[in-house]
């Protein structure tokens, strides 16, 4: 369930102002530890505790959605923000919302250039590349924008290489690692006259 900050806020002080000229408890609510997420990561369960003991309800805003029992189902990256909301009961007045907000970082995707030949003077390769990384079945298919690749040569004279470097991805849940690859170039043989 999403929940606007604001809503939350008002929400909360206009019911403590209606219940106020009752002389009830005051309680707090503290939402559990829990440790830093990334895109990819399995669902999970915020638990959270109120003084009172009375039931705590969740509620989150961001790339995440959470069931009845406050499990957390990740979406995509960004900010988390975590509610915990105990509305209070005959005894007990509302107990102040508490908020967590937390970072869902991007998972890392390893694109790896394939090394190519050519042979000396030939029409240049397709240029591919191999995708390791992806997580909740996803593929290439799911990124905003592909990698592509270009020749770069590194060295000079018999030192001289030909590496094949990719770039320019882009996506909102995933941040990239690239290797490049080799474009092998299979010199032709040549031939020499002996002159009698």
């Amino acid at each position: 369930m999403r929940f606007s900050v604001s809503c939350l806020i008002v929400f909360f002080y206009l019911l403590t102002g209606f219940q106020s000229i009752e002389a009830k408890e005051a309680q707090v609510v503290k939402i559990s530890c829990f440790p830093a997420k990334k895109y990819g990561d399995k669902s999970f369960v915020v638990t959270a505790k109120s003084s009172s003991k009375l039931p705590v309800s969740i509620f989150v805003n961001g790339p995440v959605s959470v069931d009845k029992r406050g499990g957390i189902t990740i979406k995509g990256a960004g900010k988390m923000h975590v509610f915990a909301v105990q509305m209070g009961n005959d005894q007990f007045m509302p107990a102040k919302p508490e908020m967590v907000t937390v970072d869902i970082a991007k998972t890392s995707l390893i694109i790896r250039a394939d090394d190519k030949k050519i042979n000396e003077g030939g029409k240049p390769p397709d240029f591919t590349v191999t995708y390791k990384g992806f997580v909740n079945g996803e593929s290439v298919k799911n990124l905003t924008k592909p990698a592509v690749s270009k020749i770069v040569e590194t060295g000079k004279g018999k030192r001289k290489k030909h590496k094949i470097v990719p770039s320019g991805s882009e996506s909102n849940n995933y941040s990239f690692k690239y290797v490049s690859g080799d474009l092998d170039i299979i010199r032709k043989k040549r031939s020499f006259f002996r002159l009698n």
